[in-house]
């Protein structure tokens, strides 16, 4: 939860705001609720409640991340409503998805279930509103996948990609990778 809350405040006031925002936020709590559902999805006995958590997580907070999904720590859910999150999924930390992003495998193309090749996203990476992530592709560290974006190809590290079907724009540069890391650009605003 420690991207959803400026870290640079005050004691006091940081942890009043991390335990708000654990009580309050639907997308901290669709987080919370990934993430404990992971865990029983490792055990065939636990798996069934599993998804029984998966489906609060859908009614809650209008995400669906399946519990098989490798998701690292730090994931920032901007607002939580329509993110659907594949079986297959493999995320690095930190990583800022918004609202509407679909990230799944490609079964679409007339290939059965167990060819289809699921996402590897790096560690650092922003998904910005309403983008599609398909099929078996890679997503380097710290890249950016702009609004409305349908991504089927690999986008390389510190790259900007964007369009239908998205394409790399440009590189990112190292003074925009510091304003980044230093902004709340990895954060939602409180």
């Amino acid at each position: 939860m420690r991207v959803h809350v400026d870290p640079r405040q005050p004691k006091l006031s940081y942890w009043a705001k991390v335990i708000g925002k654990a009580l309050a936020s639907p997308a901290v709590q669709v987080v919370v609720m990934y993430r404990i559902s992971h865990v029983l999805y490792r055990n065939r006995l636990t798996r069934p409640f599993s998804f029984l958590l998966r489906s609060a997580a859908v009614v809650w907070g209008g995400t669906e991340i399946h519990p098989a999904a490798e998701i690292g720590p730090g994931l920032c859910l901007v607002h939580s409503q329509k993110i659907l999150i594949a079986e297959g999924v493999r995320i690095g930390r930190n990583a800022r998805i918004s609202h509407g992003v679909s990230i799944g495998g490609d079964t679409g193309r007339g290939g059965p279930l167990s060819m289809a090749g699921w996402p590897t996203i790096g560690n650092n990476v922003t998904i910005a509103l309403d983008s599609i992530v398909l099929g078996a592709l890679t997503i380097g560290d710290e890249a950016f996948i702009g609004a409305q974006s349908f991504v089927v190809k690999d986008v390389p590290p510190r790259c900007v990609a964007m369009g239908s079907p998205a394409r790399v724009v440009r590189k990112l540069t190292e003074e925009e990778l510091d304003l980044i890391a230093q902004s709340d650009l990895t954060r939602p605003g409180d």
